[in-house]
């Protein structure tokens, strides 16, 4: 696997990638999965696990940004998480599931290290560092789908909306992403309106820009204070999980 060439912060390319779970391993056990990953980019929309069918592949994001949603009978969509460099895509299979209840698609351009499910069950019987920093992380994961399922329910959109502004500029690490309006519509539940009038709020009080599909994040701690408290807790809960352990 030849070296990440991607441009970001500078303590996520130790191993000479861009993931923060595989840069932080120790060199010699990188060495060994570096074997079993295959750098593949990400398209918009591109398709990563479907509900209700087998994982075979997960997926270690270096770039961009992935989506993980559940589909409703009536036809509607819910956003349970997203993932970025911090993380993978895959985490029914690190718990030992077959299929994935969800959708994982990929929503802001990039690319992941791949890497198949029978690696990663054999990793998961070596029970090493590599194992216990997914561990780690899906405890994390687990963390952010309760706080948001509670900040969905009790916090005003402004507050939702600046808070998820927040959770993606983390995972794509840069300021500016393309992300439609339709889009953050569906990821935050509420009909479109509600995100126009959310968002020009936060462009008037300067916190933000949006334009043709691309969203700017120009003051980020302005946008933190206009966020509710769930953006400090995942932060801090991620922060944790990512944390070298030695």
């Amino acid at each position: 696997m030849s070296p990440s060439r991607h441009s970001g912060n500078s303590s996520h390319h130790a191993n000479g990638v861009n993931n923060q779970i595989l840069s932080a391993l120790d060199p010699n056990d990188f060495k060994r999965i570096a074997q079993s990953l295959t750098k593949i980019p990400l398209s918009f929309k591109q398709m990563l696990h479907e509900q209700s069918r087998p994982v075979t592949q997960i997926y270690f994001v270096e770039t961009g940004m992935v989506s993980l949603t559940a589909s409703l009978d009536e036809g509607g969509t819910v956003e349970t998480g997203t993932v970025g460099s911090e993380g993978f895509v895959g985490l029914p299979a690190l718990l030992g599931m077959k299929t994935s209840a969800g959708q994982a698609f990929c929503q802001i351009p990039g690319s992941a290290l791949r890497m198949s499910v029978k690696t990663l069950d054999a990793e998961r019987d070596r029970n090493g560092e590599f194992v216990r920093r997914m561990y780690r992380y899906a405890g994390a994961f687990v963390a952010m789908l309760a706080q948001t399922a509670a900040c969905n329910r009790a916090h005003p959109i402004e507050e939702r909306l600046a808070r998820w502004l927040l959770m993606s500029r983390d995972r794509v690490d840069r300021d500016a992403f393309p992300l439609t309006q339709e889009f953050l519509a569906q990821m935050l539940g509420v009909r479109r309106p509600s995100v126009n009038i959310a968002g020009l709020s936060l462009q008037k009080a300067g916190l933000i820009r949006y334009s043709r599909g691309k969203i700017t994040i120009l003051d980020r701690r302005g946008l933190e204070a206009a966020s509710c408290e769930c953006y400090a807790h995942i932060k801090e809960q991620f922060d944790d999980a990512l944390r070298s352990t030695s």
